[in-house]
Order: structure tokens, then C-alpha cells, then sequence
């Protein structure tokens, strides 16, 4: 089995008519084509009074409205669900990635088909040019997890590397995290590190990663979009 990412950009349909449509619509047809685990993460969150890094895309261009994942036998059967993707939105990238669950999500599971509770994270990431890919993806996985775990309040910790981009001119991205954190989060700090309460804890949880993510990443090769996720279809996970 390979997973799939497809980052999508909407164009002028407002989120809200995608979010629908995709759950009406689009769903069964990509179910159909054999996908597992499908979900859905749609930027349709109203971000005013966001923390900045919730607001903004650090790299070129237009950030991306979402992502549509999925598991195939093959991404080599991929074409039939690619194909519908492509007439879904204006634009989309698609990768084949390895997926690492860090945290999977036990406390707050969503009923297939409606939306996971709080909000979703998901970050698009590149390798910087001071840093070769093996370097990075050591000190990513090797020294800034434990980080990412121990300073959020994240519920749900994915870590994807980009094995292989399967569209033409898609971002040259190589990693893609996705991150659930409680809705609060979005507007302020001490929710997003874990801190509320106690600005001591606040302020070496920040400090602690803005360190670790100044290693292995620049401030112009990522960009963060904050979504709302659905699972719309999941397998039987291993258990832990």
C-alpha cells in the first residue's frame, strides 16, 4: 500500500461549497476507484484574530486550500482518482509519501464523514539549501519530534516525507505534517504550546521550538494552512 497527498487550490468556489461538494459528491466516486483511508482537510476556518503563522505563507506563492489523502494498492492505479481530483479543483500537486503517526488520534476520533474535532495543521515543508535531504530528514525526525511532542497541545502528530511528486510543477516540498490541535489554539499561543496559565512554561516551550525548527527548516520554505479535517473513509488501523 502507498499513500497519497493531493494539495488542492480551490479557485474562486468558496470553501464552504467545496467542503460540501466533496462530501456529497466526490467521495463516493474516489471510494469507488478503491482508495482507503480517504480524508479530507479543507481551509475554511475563519482566521480573523489568527496568530500569525495561521494567516500567512512563509513561501512563494498561494498556499494551498487543503488536502485530499488516501491510501492505493499502487500509486500506479492512481490515474482514474488523479483524474477526478484535477476536475475537482483549479489546481492540484500530488506526492506519494511515507507516512510516520507520531500521535495518532485516540482522544478526539470523528464518526466517518464529519469533521475531527478542533482544527487540523498542516504544513508544507522545504529542504533548506545549507542542508542536504538525508541531514534534514535526520534532524527532523531525530531531534525535532521529541520537541513537537513535548511543547503542543497536539492531539494527532503526522509526519509525511515526500517519496516521489506525481504532478507537473508541483512544489518541491518534502515533508507534509499534519497536526490536530484544540480549536483555541488558532487565536492563542498558550493554548497552541501547552502553556495556559503558566508563561514561564509558555516561554521555554516557544523558545525550545523556535530552536529545533530554525535547524532543519528556513522562514521562506514553509508554508502552514489551517483546516478542518474529515475522515471519510478509514481502514482498521494496527494498533499501537
Amino acid at each position: 500500500m502507498e499513500k497519497l497527498i493531493y494539495a488542492f487550490w480551490r479557485g474562486n468556489e468558496s470553501a464552504d461549497a467545496l467542503r460540501r461538494r466533496l462530501i456529497k459528491d466526490v467521495q463516493p466516486q474516489l471510494l469507488a476507484f478503491g482508495v482507503d483511508r480517504l480524508q479530507v482537510n479543507v481551509a475554511d476556518l475563519d482566521l480573523t484574530g489568527a496568530v500569525e503563522h495561521m494567516r500567512l505563507s512563509t513561501g512563494a506563492g498561494a498556499k494551498p486550500d487543503g488536502i485530499v489523502s488516501f491510501w492505493l494498492t499502487s500509486a500506479y492505479r492512481r490515474a482514474p482518482a488523479e483524474q477526478l481530483l484535477a476536475k475537482t479543483f483549479a489546481r492540484i500537486a500530488g506526492y506519494v509519501v511515507a507516512e510516520s503517526t507520531i500521535l495518532q488520534n485516540v482522544d478526539h476520533p470523528a464518526p466517518a464523514g464529519e469533521r475531527t474535532w478542533g482544527f487540523s495543521q498542516v504544513s508544507f515543508l522545504k529542504v533548506p539549501a545549507r542542508l542536504g535531504f538525508d541531514e534534514w530528514r535526520r534532524i527532523w525526525f531525530e531531534r525535532h519530534t521529541k520537541v513537537g511532542i513535548e511543547t503542543q497541545a497536539n492531539f494527532r502528530y503526522v509526519q509525511n516525507v515526500v517519496i516521489l511528486p506525481l504532478t507537473a510543477d508541483a512544489p518541491a516540498w518534502r515533508g507534509i505534517v499534519e497536526e490536530g490541535f484544540p480549536i483555541e489554539a488558532l487565536r492563542d499561543l498558550r493554548v497552541f504550546y501547552d502553556a495556559v496559565g503558566n508563561e514561564a512554561k509558555f516561554q521555554a516551550n516557544l523558545a525550545l521550538m523556535m530552536e529545533s525548527c530554525g535547524r532543519f527548516l528556513d522562514a521562506d520554505g514553509t508554508d502552514v494552512v489551517a483546516t478542518s479535517e474529515y475522515v471519510l473513509h478509514s481502514a482498521p488501523e494496527p494498533k499501537l
